[in-house]
């Protein structure tokens, strides 16, 4: 953290609005050396980096940047009293000082971490997270700042790492899983000075900028804030799993609850069960049968993922399959039963067919026995142009006498653009049934419209649509007659970025919510702008996000978050899943190692709101 790169004249540029904390405890202008933890070896480090990056990015503002990095210390000297001998110093007690210090002049924004080669040993490895997290507490306690964002940076990878230099990397990998407000920043890449100890210069620089851009996903990509206060909820965000082969990954993680001391839950806490496929990296939307996990202690652990069944692939000759995808449980209240419902999805010699017939399917979850009913077919109108329909990825509303609007988009055969409709329907626990639907929406751009989701708030109902330059938002009086589309925007009139993805509904008594991504979040190197999640408020009556709401649900790991779902666990508490889809930009759609390179590891996402 200190620095022991080679200064060249560009370090001494100082920036107008880019400050550093003397060791005489004065403001100055940031040029390197920032340190003064080993006079003679001390050189360029992230922070001026950093500090440039930040205030580029936010041109009102001036960033005061707080050097406390010693050289070599292990973690164990970052408490309170604690000296450390080889610069006969108190590094806990120094760091605190020294903030509050600059603490008169300003707010603290966020604490940069990058240490832990001298805990990468026997012995004290296996206890480094315990005293990461630790630290990290008292750092927010201390400073009274409970939020604020929390960075750790990956040790240089410069020579095979021992097993206990693992442990440590791996303690700091989890981080973001496990201590809110944390971001992990990888070291992959760079190169050291020639002691294969210290990056070399450019090395300090480039990590530098890789911790600004895990600051702004922190903070706010462009505006947008973690634990917003102008929402009402906070937000939790923790891993479900992580990991893959790099042949296959996770994708549509979407949740369902069986309340407690329901039927098939004895327990006082509700089951809610998590339903995944497997994705082929190497194809298009190439999706194996459906896995389940599920978790009876608020997320706390998960089942391991199990396949079912019922949802492997149907073979209908030699070249071609058939099976459901993009699937979303949810739990009918009137009948007591969580209800899933996807579309179907045709294969021919392992790729998408083109021109094919698709259906809605639904299926019935048995708490008991922890399985999904075969799947059904839901039955509509025989008309030419819903011989391609279905609910794929979209979000249904259920009504107080049991009713269901199920949103579907659908278009003829050999049609380029889509419709969206809402379905009335009834279900007795046993059978999904169409009764009726209401406008068929279109809008003339691209594939039209698709992948809709619905929901109800006082006592108007609400339709929000994909397209692939724009979202769309609708309104209804009675769930089925909508009005004309028109594009979602910010309250200032400007465009709300989203475009070729969903957006869907978090309802409560509190408000009306939007869960969406969008361009212009510092996102440009992910698949059409996938990630990260953001979340704001929707002014009903106006059909617009109010900007001064916005905040960011899931951050953006270099992996698209598109494909989501909400849920609703109890009336204090709701939760987003998502996967981090491990395919991404074009030439090179399959190669994971670019979303890697940015911290992403296929984790499946849950953030839990809580209600204030």
């Amino acid at each position: 953290m200190a620095g022991r790169g080679r200064i060249a004249e560009q370090d001494k540029r100082p920036h107008p609005r880019v400050l550093t904390l003397s060791k005489d405890l004065q403001w100055k202008p940031a040029v390197a050396p920032l340190h003064f933890d080993k006079p003679g070896i001390v050189g360029v480090g992230i922070g001026r980096a950093f500090g440039r990056g930040v205030a580029e990015a936010n041109p009102d503002i001036t960033v005061g940047l707080i050097p406390c990095g010693v050289g070599g210390s292990p973690i164990d000297s970052w408490v309170e009293g604690a000296f450390y001998k080889p610069t006969r110093s108190h590094p806990w007690d120094d760091a605190i000082k020294r903030a509050r210090r600059a603490l008169q002049s300003g707010e603290l924004k966020g604490i940069l971490w990058h240490q832990g080669e001298s805990d990468s040993k026997p012995g004290l490895a296996e206890t480094y997270e315990k005293k990461l997290h630790h630290l990290i507490a008292q750092l927010r306690t201390e400073l009274d700042a409970k939020n604020v964002p929390f960075i750790a940076g990956q040790m240089g990878q410069f020579a095979p790492w021992s097993k206990a230099k693992k442990v440590v990397d791996q303690a700091q990998r989890d981080l973001v899983g496990k201590v809110r407000n944390t971001a992990f920043v990888r070291s992959d890449g760079l190169k050291h000075k020639g002691d294969r100890v210290h990056f070399d210069a450019a090395g300090f620089r480039e990590l530098g900028r890789r911790y600004v851009r895990a600051w702004l996903e922190l903070t706010g990509a462009k505006g947008a804030i973690i634990d917003n206060p102008k929402l009402p909820f906070t937000v939790e965000r923790t891993v479900a799993s992580r990991g893959f082969d790099g042949k296959f990954c996770w994708v549509h993680a979407r949740a369902g609850t069986v309340p407690p001391r329901s039927a098939g839950n004895d327990s006082s806490n509700p089951l809610v069960v998590m339903t995944l496929q497997r994705l082929k990296l190497s194809g298009s939307d190439v999706f194996y049968a459906l896995n389940e996990t599920r978790t009876d202690n608020l997320a706390k652990s998960w089942t391991k993922p199990v396949r079912h069944e019922t949802f492997a692939r149907q073979k209908v000759d030699d070249r071609i399959e058939m099976t459901v995808c993009d699937f979303w449980p949810k739990w009918h209240a009137a009948s007591g039963r969580l209800l899933g419902t996807g579309h179907t999805v045709v294969y021919r010699d392992n790729k998408v067919k083109r021109v094919r017939a698709r259906a809605t399917p639904y299926s019935i979850y048995d708490p008991n026995q922890h399985q999904w009913s075969p799947w059904q077919v839901l039955e509509i109108p025989d008309l030419p142009r819903f011989e391609n329909a279905g609910a794929g990825c979209v979000q249904r509303f259920d009504l107080p006498n049991g009713g269901i609007l199920l949103p579907i988009y659908f278009k003829e055969p050999g049609q380029t653009r889509y419709s969206v409709t809402v379905l009335r329907c009834k279900f007795d626990g046993e059978a999904l049934t169409y009764v009726e639907h209401g406008s068929e929406l279109i809008v003339p751009v691209k594939r039209g419209l698709y992948e809709p989701s619905v929901t109800g708030f006082g006592g108007k109902f609400y339709l929000t649509m994909r397209n692939d330059d724009h979202g769309y938002i609708s309104i209804s009086n009675d769930g089925l007659i909508y009005s004309q589309p028109k594009k979602w925007t910010f309250d200032d009139g400007s465009d709300l970025g989203n475009y070729n993805t969903q957006q869907h509904w978090v309802t409560h008594a509190k408000g009306l919510f939007l869960v969406y991504t969008r361009r212009g979040a510092g996102n440009d190197h992910v698949f059409r702008h996938r990630a990260p999640l953001f979340i704001a408020q929707v002014d009903p009556d106006r059909l617009h996000v109010v900007r001064a709401t916005e905040q960011i649900l899931v951050p953006e790991n270099g992996a698209r978050l598109g494909n989501f779902g909400v849920t609703e666990v109890s009336p204090n508490e709701t939760w987003v899943t998502v996967t981090e889809w491990m395919q991404t930009l074009g030439p090179k759609y399959h190669d994971v190692s670019i979303p890697m390179s940015y911290g992403s590891d296929n984790r499946v996402w849950v953030a839990k709101l809580r209600w204030k």
